[in-house]
Formats: C-alpha cells, sequence, structure tokens
C-alpha cells in the first residue's frame, strides 16, 4: 500500500487528468500501493472476532473465501477482480450517493499506466493513480496472492482492492486534504482508506460475502508485510518510506477495525467528508 508522492516520484511531465484541474499536477499526498504479498502462516492464530448466523448460510464459520465471488473462477485474478469492483461500486454508490467509477487493472503493461504513476510498477505491488482514476494489481502482486493464500485468494485480492476503492470514494466525494503534503497527511489520507475497507468488509460480512475473523486476519497479516516494501534499486523510489507515509500495521488494522466495528459509518468511524 504505497502512494506516490511529488516528492518521491522521478520528475515526469504532468498534465490535466480525468479527474479535473483539482488533480492535475499532483499526485494524492501519497499514492495507495497495496503490497500483496499477504502470507497465509499465522492466520490461524488470530482471534476470531465475528459469528452468528447469515441468513441463508448459517454460521460465519461455514462462510468461505469462495462465497466472496462465487461465479466466477477461484484462481482467476482478473475475473475475481472484476467481481469485487462490481461489490465495491454498488456499497459505495450507495452509501454515498454518488457513482464510483472504480476502475482497476490486473497485471497492467507500462503502457496502460499514467506516465506519473508509472514508475511505481516496480514495486510488484498494487496501487491508485488518481491522474488516471485506476487502482492497478500488479502481475508479481498478483503471483504472491496466489502462491501465499492458495484458496484464500479472493480474500487476499480483497485486501488490496477495497483500500484502493478507498482511495476512489475519496476522490468521489472530494474529501478535504487529498493535497496535502508530508508524511501525516499521508498517513491520515492511507488509514481513512484503511477504515473505509473496514466499513466494506463488514457489509460484505453481513450479507455473507466474507467470514470476518478470516478476513481480518489476511488484512492483518498485509499490514505487516506491506510496511517492508522498500523500492528496488535504480527504480526512482529510493527514498520512499511505507511506515511513514502510510502508518504502522497496528495503526493500520485498528483503522480497518474502525471501519469493520458494528453500525460504524463512513463519516463517523472513518471522518469521511464532503469539499
Amino acid at each position: 500500500m504505497t502512494r506516490p508522492r511529488p516528492e518521491d516520484a522521478p520528475a515526469a511531465d504532468s498534465g490535466p487528468g480525468p479527474d479535473g484541474d483539482r488533480h492535475s499536477v499532483r499526485l494524492l499526498a501519497a499514492l495507495a500501493v497495496v503490497a500483496v504479498v499477504a502470507l497465509a502462516v499465522g492466520l490461524a492464530v488470530l482471534p476470531r472476532i465475528g459469528s452468528g448466523t447469515v441468513p441463508g448460510r448459517g454460521t460465519a464459520a461455514t462462510i468461505r473465501p469462495a462465497d466472496l465471488c462465487p461465479a466466477v473462477r477461484q484462481d482467476d485474478a482478473a475475473a475475481l477482480a472484476a467481481c469485487l469492483v462490481a461489490d465495491l461500486e454498488r456499497t459505495w454508490s450507495t452509501r454515498t450517493g454518488e457513482a464510483i467509477g472504480l476502475r482497476v487493472e490486473v497485471d497492467p503493461t507500462p503502457a496502460r499506466v499514467h506516465h506519473s504513476c508509472r514508475a511505481f510498477l516496480a514495486l510488484g505491488t498494487a496501487f491508485y493513480c488518481p491522474l488516471d482514476v485506476r487502482a492497478y494489481v500488479t502481475g508479481a502482486s498478483v503471483s504472491g496472492l496466489r502462491a501465499e493464500f492458495g484458496e484464500r485468494l479472493p480474500y487476499g485480492l480483497a485486501t488490496v482492492v477495497a483500500h484502493e476503492a478507498g482511495h476512489r470514494v475519496q476522490h468521489a466525494v472530494d474529501e478535504p486534504g487529498l493535497e496535502g503534503d508530508g508524511d501525516v497527511a499521508s498517513r491520515r489520507v492511507e488509514q481513512q482508506a484503511d477504515c473505509l475497507a473496514g466499513v466494506w468488509a463488514a457489509d460484505a460480512a453481513r450479507r455473507g460475502r466474507v467470514e470476518p475473523a478470516a478476513f481480518r486476519a489476511v488484512y492483518a497479516r498485509e499490514m505487516v508485510l506491506v510496511s517492508a516494501v522498500r523500492p528496488p534499486p535504480g527504480s526512482g523510489l529510493e527514498g520512499y518510506d511505507e511506515i511513514a507515509t502510510h502508518g504502522t500495521p497496528a495503526q493500520r488494522l485498528a483503522a480497518f477495525d474502525r471501519g469493520a466495528a458494528p453500525g460504524a459509518e463512513p463519516a463517523g468511524a472513518c471522518s469521511l467528508r464532503r469539499g
């Protein structure tokens, strides 16, 4: 979960993007890059945080990762991403009253990415580029998910896409402070996106789409692993620091938990505001 900031990205010409002049020559305070290399190790030992009966599904413990997107092949990352996008768009369009228009590309070529965001492909993770209003999930990220999560691939991919959808929601409502400079501003934006991911996860759990404890475990492990992301030599991103721009794993999981709490709403739990 890395967000390129103007001071992080290599110099490049930039022009106005689809979000209009307000976002034309700047990238957020930082670009949301979600590293998707989460390990399945340790998932079972994290505490379970949800149970109960889901109408038509039985207890929450019987919900499987495949229930998130049951109509698609569970090893097809592009199909899973499309399913997640559709669900996230419905959820956030209903909650915000805005047309969210989330777009996600899996394993993009460099030519598909706006030049101001292109350098972040080198991290091998995932990121949201406000200048072309897209989230990108790299091929390396998908390979890591498949290897580490196996049948939990839908949850692993959902941690990525739900966080990036949070950034799209921020732009759709014109959240104040998106273009703030510095690490403090960046951490606020990133942890708000974590909180919004929690809101969606709780909503999906109520609908019998995810098992809350298992999904939280995947999110928790991802926060630990993404914090270790380091830019490769020669990428032009050598000054990038994941924890400085996003917060510690504990802080980010706490933000997710605020959104996932019973009855949590984006405005109250996540401080989502309209500009």
